[in-house]
Protein backbone atom coordinates (compact mmCIF):
# COMPACT_ATOMS: atom_id res chain seq x y z
CA UNK A 1 0.00 0.00 0.00
CA UNK A 2 0.87 3.51 -0.93
CA UNK A 3 1.85 6.21 1.36
CA UNK A 4 -0.83 8.59 0.25
CA UNK A 5 -3.31 5.38 0.22
CA UNK A 6 -2.76 4.58 4.16
CA UNK A 7 -3.48 8.26 4.98
CA UNK A 8 -5.75 8.40 2.99
CA UNK A 9 -7.49 5.60 4.56
CA UNK A 10 -6.74 6.24 8.01
CA UNK A 11 -6.98 10.05 8.60
CA UNK A 12 -10.43 9.67 9.54
CA UNK A 13 -9.17 8.03 13.13
CA UNK A 14 -7.67 11.46 13.59
CA UNK A 15 -8.68 12.76 17.23
CA UNK A 16 -9.60 16.44 16.30
CA UNK A 17 -10.12 17.61 20.20
CA UNK A 18 -7.02 20.08 20.03
CA UNK A 19 -6.15 19.57 16.20
CA UNK A 20 -5.74 23.74 15.09
CA UNK A 21 -7.97 24.92 12.44
CA UNK A 22 -5.42 28.06 11.11
CA UNK A 23 -2.49 26.70 12.35
CA UNK A 24 -1.73 24.21 9.37
CA UNK A 25 -0.93 20.28 10.82
CA UNK A 26 -0.84 17.53 9.02
CA UNK A 27 -3.56 14.96 8.36
CA UNK A 28 -1.86 12.22 10.20
CA UNK A 29 1.32 11.29 11.86
CA UNK A 30 3.99 13.54 13.65
CA UNK A 31 5.26 16.48 11.68
CA UNK A 32 8.21 18.97 12.68
CA UNK A 33 10.32 21.00 10.36
CA UNK A 34 8.45 23.57 8.12
CA UNK A 35 10.38 22.36 4.85
CA UNK A 36 10.85 24.12 0.91
CA UNK A 37 8.33 26.98 1.97
CA UNK A 38 8.09 28.77 -1.74
CA UNK A 39 5.61 30.64 -3.79
CA UNK A 40 5.16 28.51 -7.21
CA UNK A 41 2.75 29.61 -9.79
CA UNK A 42 0.70 31.85 -7.32
CA UNK A 43 0.50 29.52 -4.81
CA UNK A 44 1.96 28.75 -1.56
CA UNK A 45 3.48 25.43 -1.11
CA UNK A 46 4.37 24.03 2.12
CA UNK A 47 6.17 21.09 3.02
CA UNK A 48 7.20 19.07 6.27
CA UNK A 49 9.20 16.60 7.72
CA UNK A 50 6.37 13.93 8.31
CA UNK A 51 5.93 10.23 9.82
CA UNK A 52 2.54 9.79 8.92
CA UNK A 53 2.32 5.86 10.39
CA UNK A 54 2.31 7.11 13.90
CA UNK A 55 2.30 10.17 16.26
CA UNK A 56 5.90 9.82 17.19
CA UNK A 57 9.16 11.18 15.13
CA UNK A 58 9.87 8.53 12.26
CA UNK A 59 11.69 7.90 9.35
CA UNK A 60 11.26 11.40 7.42
CA UNK A 61 8.77 11.56 4.39
CA UNK A 62 8.32 15.13 2.98
CA UNK A 63 5.06 16.15 3.69
CA UNK A 64 2.69 18.47 1.33
CA UNK A 65 0.53 21.09 0.97
CA UNK A 66 -0.92 24.20 -0.87
CA UNK A 67 -2.50 27.22 -0.37
CA UNK A 68 -3.94 30.68 -1.90
CA UNK A 69 -3.83 32.65 1.52
CA UNK A 70 -1.68 31.00 3.82
CA UNK A 71 -4.52 29.43 5.93
CA UNK A 72 -6.64 27.09 4.04
CA UNK A 73 -4.49 24.62 2.68
CA UNK A 74 -5.12 21.76 0.34
CA UNK A 75 -3.05 18.44 1.23
CA UNK A 76 -1.15 16.93 -1.40
CA UNK A 77 0.56 13.24 -2.22
CA UNK A 78 3.59 12.77 -0.05
CA UNK A 79 6.20 14.50 -1.90
CA UNK A 80 9.54 12.33 -0.99
CA UNK A 81 9.52 9.31 1.29
CA UNK A 82 12.47 7.32 2.01
CA UNK A 83 13.16 4.45 -1.09
CA UNK A 84 17.03 5.20 -2.19
CA UNK A 85 19.34 3.48 -0.39
CA UNK A 86 21.24 7.03 0.60
CA UNK A 87 17.77 8.32 2.13
CA UNK A 88 16.08 4.98 3.48
CA UNK A 89 16.80 6.59 6.88
CA UNK A 90 14.80 9.58 6.13
CA UNK A 91 14.13 12.09 3.87
CA UNK A 92 15.82 15.21 6.24
CA UNK A 93 14.83 19.10 6.01
CA UNK A 94 15.67 21.32 3.34
CA UNK A 95 14.72 23.86 1.10
CA UNK A 96 12.82 24.71 -2.56
CA UNK A 97 14.10 26.53 -5.14
CA UNK A 98 11.86 28.20 -8.30
CA UNK A 99 13.22 28.09 -11.70
CA UNK A 100 10.94 28.99 -14.50
CA UNK A 101 8.31 25.89 -14.53
CA UNK A 102 10.47 23.86 -12.17
CA UNK A 103 10.63 23.59 -8.48
CA UNK A 104 13.47 21.99 -7.12
CA UNK A 105 14.14 20.58 -4.11
CA UNK A 106 17.28 20.27 -2.28
CA UNK A 107 16.86 17.98 1.19
CA UNK A 108 19.28 15.68 3.58
CA UNK A 109 19.13 11.89 2.63
CA UNK A 110 20.05 10.13 5.55
CA UNK A 111 21.23 5.98 6.01
CA UNK A 112 23.55 3.84 7.70
CA UNK A 113 26.77 3.01 6.82
CA UNK A 114 29.13 0.94 9.31
CA UNK A 115 27.50 1.89 12.13
CA UNK A 116 27.55 5.38 11.71
CA UNK A 117 24.65 7.93 10.31
CA UNK A 118 25.59 9.06 6.94
CA UNK A 119 23.74 12.42 5.76
CA UNK A 120 24.58 13.97 2.77
CA UNK A 121 22.37 16.26 0.12
CA UNK A 122 20.28 15.52 -2.63
CA UNK A 123 17.95 17.37 -5.21
CA UNK A 124 14.23 16.08 -6.80
CA UNK A 125 12.41 18.02 -9.22
CA UNK A 126 8.76 18.62 -10.32
CA UNK A 127 7.25 20.38 -13.18
CA UNK A 128 3.68 20.70 -12.00
CA UNK A 129 4.41 21.06 -8.24
CA UNK A 130 2.90 17.46 -7.14
CA UNK A 131 5.02 14.94 -8.79
CA UNK A 132 8.69 15.17 -8.04
CA UNK A 133 11.37 13.07 -9.19
CA UNK A 134 14.69 12.56 -7.29
CA UNK A 135 17.78 13.27 -9.32
CA UNK A 136 19.63 10.13 -10.78
CA UNK A 137 23.27 12.02 -10.17
CA UNK A 138 22.10 11.74 -6.14
CA UNK A 139 23.89 12.31 -3.83
CA UNK A 140 25.09 15.72 -5.17
CA UNK A 141 26.92 16.63 -2.08
CA UNK A 142 28.57 14.21 0.15
CA UNK A 143 31.79 13.08 0.97
CA UNK A 144 33.37 14.43 -1.75
CA UNK A 145 32.89 17.85 -0.39
CA UNK A 146 32.80 17.61 3.45
CA UNK A 147 34.78 15.34 5.81
CA UNK A 148 32.09 15.31 8.26
CA UNK A 149 28.75 13.91 7.04
CA UNK A 150 27.59 12.88 10.32
CA UNK A 151 25.80 16.00 11.36
CA UNK A 152 25.56 17.31 7.89
CA UNK A 153 22.12 18.77 6.94
CA UNK A 154 19.20 21.11 5.97
CA UNK A 155 20.63 22.71 2.82
CA UNK A 156 19.44 26.39 2.50
CA UNK A 157 19.77 26.47 -1.95
CA UNK A 158 19.61 29.41 -3.45
CA UNK A 159 20.70 31.21 -7.19
CA UNK A 160 22.44 34.41 -6.85
CA UNK A 161 24.01 35.72 -10.08
CA UNK A 162 23.75 32.63 -12.38
CA UNK A 163 25.22 30.15 -9.59
CA UNK A 164 23.59 28.17 -7.43
CA UNK A 165 24.52 27.93 -3.81
CA UNK A 166 23.68 25.61 -0.96
CA UNK A 167 24.37 26.66 2.88
CA UNK A 168 24.82 23.52 4.74
CA UNK A 169 24.37 23.53 8.80
CA UNK A 170 27.22 21.31 10.42
CA UNK A 171 29.45 20.85 13.75
CA UNK A 172 33.02 21.16 13.60
CA UNK A 173 34.58 19.65 17.06
CA UNK A 174 30.98 20.42 18.83
CA UNK A 175 30.44 23.54 17.84
CA UNK A 176 27.61 24.89 15.73
CA UNK A 177 28.76 26.27 11.72
CA UNK A 178 27.08 26.74 8.33
CA UNK A 179 29.05 25.86 5.38
CA UNK A 180 28.51 27.03 1.96
CA UNK A 181 29.18 24.95 -1.52
CA UNK A 182 28.32 26.27 -5.22
CA UNK A 183 27.86 24.50 -8.34
CA UNK A 184 27.02 26.44 -11.89
CA UNK A 185 24.60 23.37 -13.05
CA UNK A 186 23.16 21.98 -9.58
CA UNK A 187 24.79 18.20 -10.34
CA UNK A 188 27.91 19.10 -9.47
CA UNK A 189 29.03 21.10 -6.31
CA UNK A 190 32.56 22.15 -4.46
CA UNK A 191 33.17 23.69 -0.90
CA UNK A 192 33.50 27.53 -0.71
CA UNK A 193 33.98 28.18 2.57
CA UNK A 194 32.92 28.08 6.42
CA UNK A 195 30.01 30.55 6.17
CA UNK A 196 29.62 31.65 9.94
CA UNK A 197 30.85 29.64 13.13
CA UNK A 198 29.25 29.65 16.82
CA UNK A 199 30.86 31.10 19.05
CA UNK A 200 31.54 28.87 22.13
CA UNK A 201 28.09 29.49 23.38
CA UNK A 202 26.16 29.65 20.58
CA UNK A 203 25.47 26.42 20.23
CA UNK A 204 26.89 22.41 19.50
CA UNK A 205 25.02 22.24 16.83
CA UNK A 206 23.43 24.55 14.27
CA UNK A 207 20.13 23.69 12.07
CA UNK A 208 17.79 24.84 9.37
CA UNK A 209 20.01 28.00 8.23
CA UNK A 210 17.86 30.14 6.10
CA UNK A 211 19.62 33.63 4.45
CA UNK A 212 17.40 36.45 3.19
CA UNK A 213 17.80 40.13 2.38
CA UNK A 214 15.17 42.24 4.47
CA UNK A 215 14.94 46.38 4.85
CA UNK A 216 18.46 46.74 3.61
CA UNK A 217 20.44 44.20 5.61
CA UNK A 218 21.27 40.82 5.31
CA UNK A 219 19.69 38.14 7.80
CA UNK A 220 20.94 34.98 8.60
CA UNK A 221 18.44 32.27 10.70
CA UNK A 222 19.56 28.96 12.13
CA UNK A 223 18.59 26.43 15.00
CA UNK A 224 21.07 25.85 17.39
CA UNK A 225 21.19 22.86 19.64
CA UNK A 226 22.22 23.72 23.41
CA UNK A 227 23.16 27.68 22.75
CA UNK A 228 24.14 28.54 26.51
CA UNK A 229 21.10 30.33 28.11
CA UNK A 230 21.65 34.30 29.14
CA UNK A 231 19.55 35.11 31.63
CA UNK A 232 16.00 34.77 30.45
CA UNK A 233 17.28 34.11 26.89
CA UNK A 234 17.72 30.76 24.56
CA UNK A 235 16.41 28.79 27.42
CA UNK A 236 15.07 26.51 25.52
CA UNK A 237 17.54 23.25 24.69
CA UNK A 238 16.62 23.99 21.32
CA UNK A 239 16.53 27.97 20.08
CA UNK A 240 16.59 29.59 16.97
CA UNK A 241 18.17 32.30 16.42
CA UNK A 242 18.57 35.14 13.80
CA UNK A 243 22.20 37.20 12.79
CA UNK A 244 22.09 40.48 10.85
CA UNK A 245 24.65 41.47 8.94
CA UNK A 246 26.07 40.94 5.43
CA UNK A 247 27.55 38.49 3.49
CA UNK A 248 31.24 39.04 1.81
CA UNK A 249 30.52 37.13 -1.34
CA UNK A 250 34.44 37.20 -2.50
CA UNK A 251 35.26 35.03 0.76
CA UNK A 252 31.74 33.72 1.30
CA UNK A 253 31.94 34.61 5.01
CA UNK A 254 28.73 35.92 6.58
CA UNK A 255 29.44 39.30 9.01
CA UNK A 256 27.52 39.08 11.72
CA UNK A 257 26.23 42.88 13.42
CA UNK A 258 24.01 41.27 15.96
CA UNK A 259 22.45 38.32 16.89
CA UNK A 260 19.25 37.72 18.99
CA UNK A 261 16.17 34.76 19.78
CA UNK A 262 13.30 34.65 17.15
CA UNK A 263 10.64 33.96 19.66
CA UNK A 264 10.43 33.57 23.65
CA UNK A 265 7.94 31.21 24.01
CA UNK A 266 7.87 27.39 24.50
CA UNK A 267 7.10 26.25 21.45
CA UNK A 268 8.76 27.43 18.50
CA UNK A 269 11.87 25.73 16.04
CA UNK A 270 13.37 25.29 12.73
CA UNK A 271 11.41 28.85 10.84
CA UNK A 272 11.45 28.98 7.26
CA UNK A 273 10.96 32.05 5.20
CA UNK A 274 9.60 33.13 1.59
CA UNK A 275 8.94 36.22 -0.34
CA UNK A 276 5.48 36.02 -2.43
CA UNK A 277 4.46 38.18 -5.58
CA UNK A 278 3.85 41.21 -2.97
CA UNK A 279 7.15 41.29 -1.77
CA UNK A 280 6.62 39.92 1.65
CA UNK A 281 8.85 37.89 3.75
CA UNK A 282 7.02 35.64 5.34
CA UNK A 283 8.25 33.48 7.87
CA UNK A 284 6.47 30.00 9.20
CA UNK A 285 7.81 27.54 11.53
CA UNK A 286 7.24 24.49 14.08
CA UNK A 287 4.74 25.09 16.94
CA UNK A 288 6.33 21.97 18.58
CA UNK A 289 9.58 21.19 20.94
CA UNK A 290 11.12 17.35 21.23
CA UNK A 291 12.39 15.84 24.05
CA UNK A 292 8.75 16.81 25.91
CA UNK A 293 6.28 14.64 25.82
CA UNK A 294 3.25 15.72 23.47
CA UNK A 295 -0.55 15.62 24.94
CA UNK A 296 -2.23 14.45 21.67
CA UNK A 297 0.33 11.31 21.48
CA UNK A 298 -0.22 10.79 25.25
CA UNK A 299 -4.42 11.00 24.43
CA UNK A 300 -3.67 8.46 21.41
CA UNK A 301 -5.50 11.24 19.27
CA UNK A 302 -2.86 10.11 16.34
CA UNK A 303 -1.40 13.78 15.18
CA UNK A 304 1.37 15.51 16.75
CA UNK A 305 3.03 19.05 16.08
CA UNK A 306 1.59 22.35 14.00
CA UNK A 307 3.20 25.14 12.52
CA UNK A 308 2.85 29.23 13.71
CA UNK A 309 0.62 31.25 11.85
CA UNK A 310 2.53 32.80 8.98
CA UNK A 311 3.74 36.05 10.00
CA UNK A 312 5.54 39.01 8.18
CA UNK A 313 8.80 40.09 9.09
CA UNK A 314 10.08 44.00 9.31
CA UNK A 315 13.58 44.54 10.20
CA UNK A 316 13.44 47.85 12.19
CA UNK A 317 16.94 49.47 13.48
CA UNK A 318 18.30 45.99 13.27
CA UNK A 319 15.61 44.31 14.87
CA UNK A 320 13.28 41.76 14.16
CA UNK A 321 9.54 42.61 13.99
CA UNK A 322 6.73 40.13 13.66
CA UNK A 323 3.49 40.62 12.78
CA UNK A 324 0.67 37.54 11.57
CA UNK A 325 -0.10 37.93 7.81
CA UNK A 326 -2.58 40.50 6.85
CA UNK A 327 -5.41 37.61 5.70
CA UNK A 328 -5.60 36.39 9.30
CA UNK A 329 -7.96 39.10 10.06
CA UNK A 330 -10.08 38.66 6.97
CA UNK A 331 -10.99 35.22 8.35
CA UNK A 332 -12.08 36.91 11.68
CA UNK A 333 -14.84 39.00 12.82
CA UNK A 334 -14.96 41.38 15.58
CA UNK A 335 -17.12 40.26 18.20
CA UNK A 336 -16.71 42.96 21.03
CA UNK A 337 -15.09 45.99 22.52
CA UNK A 338 -14.80 47.31 25.51
CA UNK A 339 -13.34 49.83 27.69
CA UNK A 340 -12.65 48.67 31.60
CA UNK A 341 -10.66 50.74 34.89
CA UNK A 342 -9.10 46.83 35.88
CA UNK A 343 -10.69 43.80 35.19
CA UNK A 344 -12.20 41.68 32.02
CA UNK A 345 -13.65 38.49 31.83
CA UNK A 346 -15.05 36.84 28.52
CA UNK A 347 -15.35 33.76 26.50
CA UNK A 348 -11.91 32.86 24.86
CA UNK A 349 -11.46 33.44 21.36
CA UNK A 350 -9.34 33.47 18.50
CA UNK A 351 -7.80 36.77 18.79
CA UNK A 352 -7.82 39.11 21.86
CA UNK A 353 -6.26 42.46 21.14
CA UNK A 354 -5.07 43.61 25.02
CA UNK A 355 -4.22 47.98 24.89
CA UNK A 356 -2.81 48.61 28.38
CA UNK A 357 -0.36 49.61 30.53
CA UNK A 358 1.95 47.86 33.20
CA UNK A 359 1.80 45.58 34.90
CA UNK A 360 -0.91 43.21 33.97
CA UNK A 361 -2.07 39.46 34.12
CA UNK A 362 -4.35 37.41 31.72
CA UNK A 363 -5.46 34.09 32.35
CA UNK A 364 -6.64 31.14 29.49
CA UNK A 365 -8.80 28.67 30.70
CA UNK A 366 -10.27 27.39 33.24
CA UNK A 367 -10.57 28.49 37.12
CA UNK A 368 -7.88 25.29 37.81
CA UNK A 369 -6.69 24.85 34.65
CA UNK A 370 -5.38 27.77 32.20
CA UNK A 371 -2.15 29.42 30.61
CA UNK A 372 -0.77 32.24 32.36
CA UNK A 373 0.99 35.33 30.76
CA UNK A 374 1.83 38.44 32.63
CA UNK A 375 4.04 41.44 32.75
CA UNK A 376 5.38 42.68 36.64
CA UNK A 377 7.32 45.94 34.78
CA UNK A 378 10.23 44.29 34.69
CA UNK A 379 9.48 40.54 33.19
CA UNK A 380 6.78 39.38 30.30
CA UNK A 381 6.07 35.62 31.52
CA UNK A 382 4.30 32.66 30.07
CA UNK A 383 3.50 30.11 32.67
CA UNK A 384 2.04 26.54 32.10
CA UNK A 385 2.53 25.25 35.67
CA UNK A 386 -1.25 25.87 36.22
CA UNK A 387 -2.61 23.46 33.43
CA UNK A 388 -3.70 19.67 34.11
CA UNK A 389 -2.04 18.14 30.89
CA UNK A 390 1.38 18.70 31.86
CA UNK A 391 4.16 18.86 29.68
CA UNK A 392 7.59 17.90 30.96
CA UNK A 393 10.69 15.99 29.90
CA UNK A 394 14.48 17.04 29.33
CA UNK A 395 14.73 20.64 30.02
CA UNK A 396 15.07 21.88 34.27
CA UNK A 397 11.71 23.60 33.45
CA UNK A 398 9.63 23.04 30.28
CA UNK A 399 6.70 25.26 31.56
CA UNK A 400 8.17 28.81 32.28
CA UNK A 401 9.57 31.25 29.78
CA UNK A 402 10.52 34.90 30.35
CA UNK A 403 11.34 37.98 28.63
CA UNK A 404 12.85 41.39 29.76
CA UNK A 405 10.48 43.92 28.88
CA UNK A 406 10.70 47.79 29.68
CA UNK A 407 7.53 49.03 27.69
CA UNK A 408 4.71 51.52 29.23
CA UNK A 409 2.45 51.12 26.77
CA UNK A 410 1.57 47.79 25.64
CA UNK A 411 -0.30 46.04 22.51
CA UNK A 412 -0.87 42.54 23.10
CA UNK A 413 -2.71 39.93 20.78
CA UNK A 414 -3.25 36.62 21.74
CA UNK A 415 -4.58 34.05 18.92
CA UNK A 416 -5.17 30.83 20.82
CA UNK A 417 -6.67 28.25 18.06
CA UNK A 418 -7.35 25.04 20.29
CA UNK A 419 -3.76 23.91 21.52
CA UNK A 420 -1.92 26.73 19.94
CA UNK A 421 -1.31 29.99 21.17
CA UNK A 422 0.85 32.62 20.20
CA UNK A 423 1.11 36.10 21.69
CA UNK A 424 2.66 38.84 20.09
CA UNK A 425 3.79 42.20 22.38
CA UNK A 426 4.29 45.61 20.49
CA UNK A 427 4.90 43.72 17.08
CA UNK A 428 8.34 42.82 19.15
CA UNK A 429 8.41 40.24 21.62
CA UNK A 430 6.73 36.61 20.26
CA UNK A 431 5.51 33.55 22.80
CA UNK A 432 4.58 30.27 20.72
CA UNK A 433 3.17 28.25 23.07
CA UNK A 434 0.92 25.07 22.90
CA UNK A 435 -1.47 24.35 25.97
CA UNK A 436 -4.22 21.94 25.85
CA UNK A 437 -7.26 22.84 28.64
CA UNK A 438 -9.37 19.82 29.72
CA UNK A 439 -11.76 23.12 30.61
CA UNK A 440 -15.20 23.27 28.01
CA UNK A 441 -15.99 26.15 28.18
CA UNK A 442 -12.89 28.40 28.29
CA UNK A 443 -12.17 31.94 29.28
CA UNK A 444 -9.81 35.13 29.24
CA UNK A 445 -8.94 37.12 32.51
CA UNK A 446 -7.17 39.74 32.54
CA UNK A 447 -6.21 42.09 35.01
CA UNK A 448 -4.92 45.51 34.79
CA UNK A 449 -4.75 49.18 34.49
CA UNK A 450 -6.67 51.48 31.91
CA UNK A 451 -7.88 48.16 29.72
CA UNK A 452 -9.43 48.22 26.35
CA UNK A 453 -9.86 44.55 24.68
CA UNK A 454 -11.07 43.73 21.59
CA UNK A 455 -12.25 40.21 20.33
CA UNK A 456 -12.04 38.51 17.43
CA UNK A 457 -14.04 35.32 16.14
CA UNK A 458 -13.17 32.91 13.51
CA UNK A 459 -15.76 33.04 10.75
Amino acid sequence: MTVDKWILENQELVNPLYKPRQHFSAPIGWINDPNGFVYYKGEYHLFYQHHPYSAKWGPMHWGHAKSRDLLNWEHLPEALTPDMPYDEGGCFSGTALVEGDKLILMYTGVSEVNGKTRQIQCLATSTDGITFEKSSHNPVIDERQSKNTTDFRDPKLFKKNDKYYSLVASTDEGIGNVLLFESTDLENWKFTSVFLTAEAQQGKIWECPDLFELDGKEVLIVSPIAFTPDGHRYTNVNSSVYFVGHVDWEQGTFIAESYDEIDSGLDFYAPQTLEDAQGRRIMIAWEQMWGRNIPSDDLGHRWAGSMIIPRELRLVDGKLRQTVISEYQKSVKLVSSQQVDQDYRGQLESLTQVETKQPFSIELGGADDYLDFRYDGELLTVDRTHLKQVIEGEEASSDKRSRACSFADLTVKIYVDKACCEIIVNDEITFSTTFYLETETPEIRIKGNELKVEQYRSI
